[in-house]
């Protein structure tokens, strides 16, 4: 008892109670200047286009992935269709040759060495 008096009689506040909450406005209507035509259209504008901006960057991002896959796909049929092509190639220059080779017969007159040699 006397030490809330004294507390009270100081102006102190007890430590057991709460912090009390004042809202301080360190603007008063009186003193605060009127916002300029520019300041107030940023302020009505920009957080209005916050989700409009990321939307579009959704959409154009989408778009194109879509796009490099499309292109991918695109090259990828392509270049199978030139690897068949090669590989057709391949297959024709081979039978060529091997009717080349057939067409070609060694002379039977050529004597045949069946023994090895080596220089060991």
């Amino acid at each position: 008892m006397i030490i809330k008096g004294l507390i009270k009689g100081r102006g102190l506040r007890p430590a057991l109670q709460g912090p009390r909450l004042r809202w301080r406005s360190y603007s008063d209507n009186a003193t605060q200047k009127p916002r300029s035509g520019h300041a107030q259209w940023y302020a009505d504008i920009v957080p209005a286009m916050i989700p409009i901006f990321l939307l579009g960057s959704a959409v154009y991002l989408g778009l194109q992935l879509a796009q490099q896959k499309l292109s991918h796909e695109k090259i990828m049929d392509e270049a199978s269709v030139r690897v068949k092509e090669l590989e057709a190639e391949v297959d024709a220059l081979q039978e060529k040759r091997a009717n080349q080779t057939q067409d070609v017969t060694p002379p039977l007159s050529t004597p045949v060495n069946t023994k090895k040699s080596g220089w060991w």
